[in-house]
């Protein structure tokens, strides 16, 4: 069938010949796709609101002559505060940078879809610190992503890690206790609480915790997911 819809998410866009834009929807089901949006930059056009960066939406999509376009769009959401607050865009287009570095066309990624989508909607409309968001994002990124962090043992000597903290290290998969961690760089150091608070994001989730006292800074996160990618994530 040459039409087809889904659900996803604009993570991209570039403008393309007078009025269109190339796009990258990340879609739960079928992973990345580059579809062309015809007339979307002229100032009436239907499909305007639905090539704006972030913009969740049912995607109708054509095949034809060897690529897929825009044939119509349902909004769902533009989490549109992101818009008016600079430094929240800029954590979103940190996770859309996350996200475009992972997907692949045809794979299906429904957990990361729906970790991407919650992200957005605590940035656009929850009074949540962007830091705390994005931090939380970046380590859930990074498990679904086959990377999860060893947390509760040191890395190289393999005790437990009590009421300490320890050094993030991407290149040892996780926390080294201070013993283990004398070469490392004081800047991937964190606090006991702040070890405590990554533990508690990937067991419970930001809903059930009422409290950020001692929050890691997103840059040592970033870091960490940039070193496991192997690439730098843009828009930070």
């Amino acid at each position: 069938m040459p039409y087809r819809k889904t659900q996803a998410i604009v993570l991209s866009r570039s403008d393309y010949r007078d009025n269109d834009s190339i796009l990258t929807l990340f879609s739960p089901d079928d992973g990345r796709v580059d579809v062309l949006c015809r007339g979307c930059r002229k100032p009436r056009s239907p499909l305007m609101n639905a090539a704006e960066l972030f913009t969740m939406g049912e995607f109708v999509l054509f095949s034809g002559k060897g690529h897929e376009a825009v044939h119509a769009c349902t909004v769902i959401e533009s989490f549109y505060p992101l818009r008016l607050d600079y430094t929240r865009l800029r954590h979103a287009a940190l996770m859309a940078s996350a996200c475009l570095k992972t997907i692949q066309p045809g794979e299906s990624m429904g957990h990361l879809y729906i970790l991407l989508a919650r992200s957005l909607k605590r940035l656009a409309y929850e009074e949540l610190d962007p830091e705390v968001v994005t931090t939380a994002f970046l380590l859930h990124f990074v498990t679904l992503s086959g990377f999860k962090p060893r947390l509760n043992h040191c890395s190289r000597c393999g005790k437990r890690m009590g009421e300490e903290g320890g050094f993030l290290l991407a290149q040892e998969d996780g926390i080294c206790c201070l013993s283990c961690g004398k070469d490392a760089p004081k800047r991937s150091w964190l606090s006991k609480e702040q070890l405590q608070w990554l533990r508690l994001v990937l067991a419970l989730g930001l809903d059930k915790m009422e409290e950020h006292p001692a929050v890691p800074p997103v840059e040592m996160l970033k870091q960490y997911t940039e070193a496991k990618l192997e690439s730098g994530l843009r828009g930070f």
